[in-house]
This record gives structure tokens, sequence and C-alpha cells, in this order.
């Protein structure tokens, strides 16, 4: 047994964020290195700036910075394992039920779920067909608050070949053009006049 499996990765987060970005749960690498999409293999911290999110490539000792642009990092699950197919329901229905607490108390614009798995558990919605991209409708509300948009990504993991590195990029543009269109994007200066 190794003990990457003891070493939990912190939340990144704080009121009123533009995206919080939500992964499953961390990997083996991420979890010994200490911080999210640690893997060289993982397309994460690429996406973020070719995609126009970040003003540069980000390392992953950098991810406190995410905080800078109005961005945060959590996973569903705190949980480190080898594999996603190494949770359990169990280890998903009480994930579920903390990122919605937290979500109800920090109120993100627009949650980027990193693989439709992520968003499937978050959401229940485990057997509706879902497509990377804006998702219709609001999610997570509250009586005092409406909820938020959200965003699928392909999963950036190096394992996920369902995607081709250019398609999982592409989509980082889609929510870099999203947030520009809305007047939410931290790096454009329209958006900052609004």
């Amino acid at each position: 047994m190794s003990d990457f499996q003891d070493r939990w990765l912190p939340t990144y987060i704080k009121r009123n964020l533009t995206v919080l970005f939500c992964g499953i749960n961390p990997g083996r690498v991420s979890a010994t290195k200490g911080f999210h999409y640690a893997n060289p293999a993982n397309l994460f911290w690429r996406g973020l700036h070719e995609g126009g999110l970040t003003p540069y490539r980000l390392k992953p000792e950098e991810t406190a910075q995410l905080l800078d642009y109005g961005y945060g990092i959590t996973d569903l699950v705190s949980r480190p394992t080898r594999s996603a197919g190494d949770l359990t329901p169990a280890d998903f229905a009480a994930g579920r039920e903390g990122f919605v607490r937290m979500v109800q108390t920090y109120r993100p614009r627009l949650i980027c779920f990193n693989g439709i798995t992520a968003f499937r558990q978050a959401t229940g919605r485990r057997h509706e067909p879902v497509s990377p991209g804006l998702v219709p409708g609001l999610f997570f509300g509250s009586a005092e608050w409406p909820g938020c948009s959200v965003f699928v990504i392909p999963s950036t993991s190096g394992a996920n070949a369902a995607y081709s590195r250019e398609e999982k990029i592409r989509k980082f543009r889609e929510l870099s053009d999203l947030l520009i269109a809305k007047g939410w994007h931290p790096l454009h200066p329209r958006a900052a006049e609004r």
C-alpha cells in the first residue's frame, strides 16, 4: 500500500469565483507531488494557457495563483486513488454532498467539470447523455441562490483516449470564448469594464 493515498490535495476557493474547476479525484502522481494535475501527461495546465484562460502556462506548484484570475480548483472526491475506477459509490455520494454544500456557500459563476464522469457524479445525472461544452440551465441552486452555469471539458488525463489533445484544448478555448461573451474573462479588457 502506497502512502500517496494519505495525501489529500487542498481546495483553492473563495467566494464568487468566475470558474471553479472540478476533477473527479486526485491521482497517484498529483497526490504524491501535492498539487492538482501534477502528472506531466495531464493537459490541464497546458489547456488553461493554450485555451486563453491564463497569460502563461502555470506549473502545478503555482495552483494557488488560479485565485488571482478568479478561478478555483477542487475535486469531487478528495480521496486519492490510482484510478477513478477505484472509487466506490459511497465515495461519490459523500463527495457530492460536500461539493454541493461548498458550491452553495461560495457561489461560483460557473463550474467547469474536468470530465464527463465528474459532471455525472456531481449532478446525479449518471445515465443522461452529455457532451462536452456548456450544459443548459443552472445547477446547485438553493432557496437563496439560483445556481451557477456548468461547462464540461473532456477529461484532461493522459489516460483519456476518447478525445485527441486538440479536441481537449479546443474545449478550453470554447470556455474562454464563453467567459469573454459573458464579460467574465479576467484577461479580456472588455470583461473588466462590465
